[in-house]
């Protein structure tokens, strides 16, 4: 059987009404007032005032207009780190042989002992992450740059190690050019 309330009873609303009135709805659009469902009163005054636009987005008519600056459109927006974090939900998982996997985790021990602190491997992919985001720009010119690579099957392990010596190569001249992290 429904819960009946009291008739004083006020509806839970995580969110205040005078945010959702200005927040933007459609892209460059103020707010529109948000009808309150606990009052039903219809006269101008109980409503809030409309805000008028202060720019309004109007899409462009071509392609060519969109991308007038490919270079602007290649960039990526900037992330900003003062953000609250994301949940770590969703791995990163790839293969290695054992001898590879050893040296990754004693460059990581060896990290830890220089810091003087407990370092583990997902530490320190998390801040390859956070250098591959900030490089992106770099990494993309420099890719553009030495032109296009062909991805050999996994079964060719010798050309497969070339392949991938070659994205080394292009990320490291692109980590010796970018910009200091902040």
């Amino acid at each position: 059987m429904a819960r009946k309330h009291s008739p004083d009873h006020q509806r839970y609303q995580p969110v205040d009404e005078a945010f959702i009135r200005s927040v933007p709805f459609a892209v460059g659009t103020v707010g529109q007032p948000v009808p309150d469902q606990n009052s039903r009163a219809t006269d101008k005054e109980s409503k809030p005032p409309v805000q008028s636009p202060s720019k309004v987005f109007t899409p462009p008519d071509s392609r060519e207009e969109f991308h007038k600056n490919d270079e602007l459109a290649d960039e990526p927006e900037p992330r900003s780190l003062a953000k609250t974090p994301e949940r770590l939900d969703k791995p990163l998982k790839f293969r290695l042989p054992r001898s590879e996997r050893s040296d990754v985790m004693r460059v990581v021990s060896r990290i830890g002992e220089q810091v003087e602190t407990s370092v583990e491997w997902s530490h320190v992919g998390r801040a390859l992450v956070v250098l591959l985001r900030h490089a992106e720009g770099e990494i993309v010119k420099h890719a553009r740059r030495h032109g296009p690579l062909v991805r050999p099957s996994n079964d060719q392990a010798i050309a497969l190690a070339e392949f991938e010596q070659r994205i080394a190569q292009i990320l490291l001249r692109a980590f010796r050019e970018v910009s200091p992290l902040r």
